[in-house]
Parts: C-alpha cells; structure tokens; sequence
C-alpha cells in the first residue's frame, strides 16, 4: 500500500486494501466449465479486459461481459487450477474489488476456441 492510500485511510477512517476472495469450485479433473457471476467494484474498472488478458494467459476460453444489474458475467472453460489462477489474478488489479462470486457448473463447449469480451 502506497503512501497515498495510507494516507487516505487515516484521513477518512477507512481501509482501502482489500484481499482476494477465493473462487469455491466442485472437485473435477480435465476441461470444465462454468458460469461465474462477480458482484462488487467490477464494472468500469477494466475488469472485462483484465479477464480476457489474462484468461488467454492461461488457455482459458469462454466469455465474459457487463449485466445490467451492475453484475459481470463470465463463462470460462478450462482446468480447475487455471480458473482458480485466473480469479486470482483479475483481482490483482487495485481497482478492481470482488465481493462475491456466484458459480455454476455447466457442460463444456468443445467447439470453442477463443475467449472474448461481449
């Protein structure tokens, strides 16, 4: 943390860290996919095109994009400890705070190849 940010919560009583949430997976070996919705500071932040970055860094294919409901929703397919990494990772940025993430396992897409931003 910066001299800024310490700064700042000294200032205003508040923390401005924040750690990393963890991403609670089913148990699974090879290739799966999920439907993961992030909630928290994610939209505006650079937060779709962080994932894909970083998903592409990790041979992750899937999707990711903004709802309306100020929610961003994502289907990524891949091995476990890659979508683990890849979590971990889009949390790194300091804008970007997830507080909660939903996760739903779905059927794999073996005709995908690619991970966008929609």
């Amino acid at each position: 943390m910066g001299f800024f940010d310490k700064w700042m919560d000294k200032m205003t009583g508040t923390d401005t860290r924040h750690g990393t949430i963890g991403v609670d997976l089913p148990e699974a070996e090879g290739i799966v996919r999920y439907r993961l919705v992030f909630r928290g500071q994610v939209q505006g932040v650079g937060f779709r095109y962080t994932m894909r970055l970083e998903a592409q860094a990790l041979s992750i294919t899937g999707w990711v994009h903004n709802h309306y409901d100020g929610s961003v929703v994502a289907e990524v397919q891949g091995e476990n400890a890659a979508i683990r990494m890849l979590v971990y990772r889009v949390q790194e940025s300091r804008f970007i705070r997830i507080d909660d993430i939903e996760v739903e396992p779905i059927a794999p897409d073996k005709r995908e190849s690619t991970f966008s931003v929609k």
